[in-house]
């Protein structure tokens, strides 16, 4: 057993999940606001606003600490949390909040928070906070950054005495919208749709509007107009519908600027469509149709646009099945299905007979490591140099430890020993290549000196501190990740990933740096494959870094940004990179998001439960990533996940271990499609919390799976084929 002390934990978290959250993080409780007390009727006078009031202050309260009015009869309240019970209402001035992008908003400025009385009168002496939690705007340093288009939420809390009279202050929360709306439109251009327009045929045009950077605006109006209406007319949405041969121009206007686009419609010269494709094929299999449009003479007619659509021979509410611009068919549910295409005003029809996929599996638990006294974080799995196996556990939430299981008999994993170290949180833990080195990282120490702590884990029974390093990384480490002698270390404080050298374990050296340039920024990952570097930015997205792949010029310590996606979830939260069997290259993304209302408790408090799904991303081309398909389990949010011979284990939290087939191509949604093999909830009425599974990370091992749960500890589970029962 090996000890790092340092004296009292003082640091405490609010949440009981691995975020932490961003710099604009809410300091709002999850928990919905209990139902506010009856508005003061008194007509006391209001307290006196005091005349000096900084600027910090005036960025989160509407006044600063008030004089004691006669509503303080209670005691053991501060003034403006007595006053709060007086508070209907909390409104902006103004009532909608509009920034631009790279702009920002003075509070107390260009936007107050104002407390209102049932009456509609002001509240003087009502302390307001302000947060936002969105990847579109942010609030830093008493301002509003406008960060991308979109809408976004300014919340305002304050704290009133409980109803009962006794107790801590309860919370309740008023919200603002807040919209955020691109720089002046400089340029508008029309994408050629590199189709010929036929009579009879509807074909879709794109405007796009440019700002000065040359980046597009997401949300403009186009006005849409063609010069020749008797010939093509075009609607709202830049669908041109062909009617008579001749020459035509639309133009797309777009605040005050215009861009045309002329062509020449021409009579139909298609006569038949032909369509081909497989006739059979399972849930989830992407099947691909091809069309061509035959004149006349049987010849094919280039540059006609096709449409693909499907229809169910089922009457129900959903179609069970979907069909892509591309031709790529697949379906939820087994059944027949119509394919079709139409090109020039023709069409073309095959059937498609879809079975079920027939993967589901048993899962069979093999071992237990019952953790009852603490909650437990991340995992991995690993051969030491003795020859035995063994799985290292972090703890979470006043944890302080890590714990050493020898799994070499996976039906009974033994705790061997474990490591203390002054942190509430040991949140991850790495071990090297060669499995002579191990790095746990550390958040929440007494001292406030987190960093890391580096195991030499020669006898890997009984781990040893090598060294503990904390330059630069007092704000704590989140995770960390090995790459030969680098370690890529994930820091709360500067929000960038620090680089360092490990060569020598007990002489730890940083030697690069690298973070993006954002307001609000918050990075919570990163994962390191085939000298490309994952970065998990939260609500900026995922970043690909070249650490040494070298087609983008990038060293493991001068890293260079490849690409980054975005989505409108956004609490990116982890990213891991697959090549499949059949040779796709997808990475797949989750996203961490707490406070669901609708969703599976996580500790069995209404409002507490987690969201979430995982994102999958085509990452052939790693310069333009594009999102293909999804796995969403309903009511419950995913955590880490690893993947491994064409299976995904996710620890999706409440909803436990799940492991899915990604063999093949993927669209859609693999959850729907029959691809879940099977499913373990992680719970036990023994746990630190009972009967309440918090799956937190997976790692398949030596034909088993090894999963960490936040409530119970360590489970080992395999999985074997499901046997169907014969039928009579």
């Amino acid at each position: 057993m090996v000890r790092i002390s340092a004296g009292i934990l003082t640091v405490s978290f609010l949440f009981v999940g691995c975020v932490a959250g961003g710099a604009s993080r809410a300091t709002v409780d999850s928990a919905p606001p209990p139902p506010p007390p009856p508005p003061e009727t008194e007509a006391d006078a209001p307290p006196t606003e005091p005349e000096d009031r900084s600027e910090a202050d005036a960025a989160d309260s509407t006044v600063a600490e008030p004089a004691v009015e006669p509503l303080a009869a209670a005691p053991g309240y501060p003034p403006a949390v007595l006053i709060g019970a007086r508070v209907a209402d909390v409104r902006t001035d103004p009532l909608e909040i509009v920034v631009e992008v790279g702009d920002s908003l003075a509070m107390g400025e260009d936007v107050e928070m104002i407390a209102y009385d049932a009456a509609g009168n002001p509240v003087r002496g009502v302390r307001i906070l302000g947060s936002i939690e969105s990847r579109f705007a942010a609030l830093e340093e008493g301002h509003i950054m406008g960060v991308s288009e979109g809408e976004a939420e300014l919340r305002m809390a304050i704290r009133v005495p409980p109803p009962g009279g006794t107790g801590p202050p309860e919370i309740r929360t008023f919200t603002a919208p807040l919209s955020v709306v691109g720089p002046p439109v400089t340029s508008v251009e029309i994408v050629d749709p590199e189709v010929r327009f036929f009579t009879g045929s509807m074909v879709q045009i794109e405007a796009r509007a440019l700002t000065e950077d040359g980046s597009v605006r997401k949300s403009v109006e186009v006005a849409w107009t063609s010069n020749r209406r008797r010939l093509a007319t075009i609607d709202s949405r830049g669908f041109v519908r062909a009617i008579r041969p001749g020459a035509v121009t639309v133009t797309a206007a777009v605040e005050g600027l215009e861009a045309t686009y002329s062509f020449e419609v021409e009579e139909n010269p298609v006569a038949a469509v032909e369509l081909d494709g497989p006739s059979r094929g399972r849930t989830g299999d992407v099947l691909r149709f091809a069309a061509a449009a035959l004149d006349a003479d049987g010849d094919v007619v280039e540059g006609t646009p096709v449409d693909f659509s499907v229809s169910s021979f089922e009457t129900r509410a959903d179609m069970g099945a979907s069909v892509y611009p591309d031709g790529a068919f697949v379906a939820e549910r087994p059944g027949l299905y119509r394919v079709t295409a139409n090109a020039g005003a023709r069409t073309g029809q095959v059937l498609v007979e879809v079975v079920e996929r027939g993967v589901e599996h048993e899962v069979i638990v093999t071992g237990h490591g019952l953790v009852a006294d603490r909650p437990t974080s991340d995992l991995w799995a690993f051969t030491g140099v003795d020859g035995r196996d063994y799985v290292y556990t972090g703890t979470h939430l006043g944890g302080q430890r890590m714990l050493a299981w020898d799994v070499t008999n996976p039906a009974s994993p033994v705790l061997t020993d474990f490591v203390e170290v002054d942190a509430r949180v040991v949140n991850d833990v790495k071990v090297n290549s060669s499995a002579t080195v191990a790095v746990i990282t550390r958040e929440g120490a007494s001292d406030r000196r987190n960093g890391i702590v580096v195991l030499d884990i020669t006898d890997p029974a009984h781990p040893a501190i090598a060294d503990t390093y904390t330059d630069e990384l007092t704000g704590g480490v989140h995770n960390v990740f090995f790459s030969g002698d680098i370690l890529y270390a994930i820091h709360n404080g500067t929000l960038d990933v620090h680089i360092l050298d490990i060569s020598d374990p007990t002489d730890v050296e940083e030697v690069g740096r690298w973070g993006i340039d954002a307001p609000g920024k918050y990075l919570h990952d990163i994962w390191v494959v085939d000298g490309l570097a994952y970065v998990s930015y939260w609500n900026d997205g995922v970043y690909i870094l070249d650490v040494g792949d070298g087609r983008w010029g990038g060293t493991p310590t001068e890293p260079v940004e490849v690409s980054s996606f975005a989505y409108e979830e956004g609490n990116t939260h982890f990213a891991y990179p697959y090549t499949n069997a059949d040779g796709h290259r997808y990475l797949f993304v989750g996203d961490e998001i707490f406070g669901c209302e609708d969703c599976i408790s996580r500790n069995g408090h209404p409002g507490d439960g987690s969201r979430g799904f995982v994102h999958i991303l085509d990452l052939e081309d790693p310069e333009n990533l594009r999102e293909v398909a999804r796995y969403e389990v309903p009511e419950a949010g995913a955590h880490n996940l690893w993947i491994e011979d064409d299976r995904m284990y996710v620890a999706y939290y409440q909803a436990g271990l799940r492991v899915v087939d990604v063999s093949g191509e993927l669209r859609g949604d693999l959850y729907r499609q029959g691809r879940e093999m099977a499913w373990f909830p992680t719970g036990t009425p023994e746990g630190h919390v009972p009967n309440s599974p918090m799956a937190w990370g997976p790692q398949p091992f030596k034909g088993h799976v090894f999963v960490s749960d936040l409530n119970s500890g360590l489970w080992v589970v395999r999985l074997e084929p499901k046997q169907k029962a014969p039928v009579s």
